[in-house]
């Protein structure tokens, strides 16, 4: 298996050295970590200060060994250290010293990613999350979509479950104006149909999504604080509850706040002031576009939880599939860097 050697080096601002690939060379145009091939003989440090020489006329100090990892074939040791010197490029078609947040925006080769990504969230970590809940928390999909297809064919208006599913997934202000224009309805006269028939249904009829008390109970150990933005009024509460899960939230906005709807990002920002958060300690995980754009608005990190593919993740540098790669995803463990003198 071939050995390479790669280097999170800081300046002494705390900014880290990335370079971007070349055109023609595998993985052209991506971000990684500078370094190289091990020759025979060499331990990876050795190795790293050497390609460190040759590719950037680059010196270093207090090279020590953080990660390693697998990717086609080739084995990566990733080792912090110290810049004793400007790099001055040869190789690569561009460098810049990012600092650890700015990581996430930038398209990293494969096995860089994921380092990137543990640096990006540990400096400085996560402390609260704040959660949407139709279609985060809560399965309550089936039942809303089904319950909205019911409530249009009430008023004579054709649609179907699917249907309305893809137009509450955009957002249920959408999918009620439009169903209303196709039939020629009052928008108003649709949500009042809407509201009753979602009455019937209590709100321990709706299932947490798989995976998620676990995943809230390991981000809690981690030591993430729990939060829940919904524009849902107190039914929400009673499905946390009537799941043993209410006791793991520490605060709440809903419907009863009177606050503007997401994508707005004023309720995000009443929550936070709340509980003494910051913007860049906080993350808003949500499963529509609306959710996320209230996270960038607000300034907090936004992840996406879309176990179904419903929206494009390319934009979005934290994403999950399934609740259960929650933990690892937002609160990694964490890579210490080298304390600068």
């Amino acid at each position: 298996m071939i050995e390479v050697s790669a280097g999170i080096l800081q300046r002494a601002d705390g900014r880290i050295l990335v370079c971007r690939r070349g055109p023609g060379r595998r993985n052209a145009h991506l971000w990684e970590f500078p370094g190289g091939k091990r020759e025979p003989g060499e331990d990876a440090a050795a190795c790293l200060a050497r390609e460190l020489e040759e590719e950037l006329s680059l010196q270093v100090s207090g090279l020590r060994t953080v990660r390693t990892a697998e990717e086609g074939g080739i084995r990566f040791t990733f080792l912090t250290g110290c810049c004793r010197s400007e790099p001055v490029p040869t190789e690569h078609e561009a460098i810049c010293f990012a600092r650890p947040r700015e990581l996430l925006s930038l398209p990293f080769c494969p096995a860089d990613a994921p380092v990137a990504r543990t640096l990006a969230l540990g400096h400085p970590p996560l402390t609260a999350l704040v959660w949407d809940f139709d279609g985060t928390l809560f399965d309550t999909y089936p039942v809303l979509s089904r319950t909205l297809a019911d409530a249009a064919r009430e008023l004579g208006i054709p649609t179907d479950p699917e249907e309305a599913l893809t137009l509450m997934k955009q957002s249920l202000h959408h999918a009620l104006v439009t169903l209303a224009a196709r039939g020629q309805a009052d928008p108003d006269l649709l949500r009042q149909a809407y509201r009753r028939h979602e009455a019937l249904t209590p709100p321990a009829a709706f299932p947490p999504l798989p995976g998620i008390p676990e995943a809230l109970r390991e981000l809690r150990r981690r030591g993430c604080r729990h939060l829940m933005l919904t524009h849902r009024g107190h039914s929400a509460l009673e499905a946390l509850e009537a799941h043993g899960l209410l006791p793991l939230f520490s605060g709440w906005v809903t419907a009863e706040d009177g606050l503007p709807r997401k994508p707005d990002p004023a309720s995000l920002r009443v929550l936070m002031a709340r509980h003494g958060l910051a913007p860049e300690e906080v993350c808003m995980i949500g499963d529509r576009s609306l959710d996320l754009e209230a996270g960038q608005a607000a300034g907090t990190l936004s992840c996406l939880l879309d176990p179904d593919r419903w929206l494009d993740p390319s934009p979005v540098p934290l994403t999950a599939r399934h609740a259960g790669e929650l933990p690892e995803l937002l609160r990694p463990e964490e890579i210490q860097l080298p304390v600068q003198i």
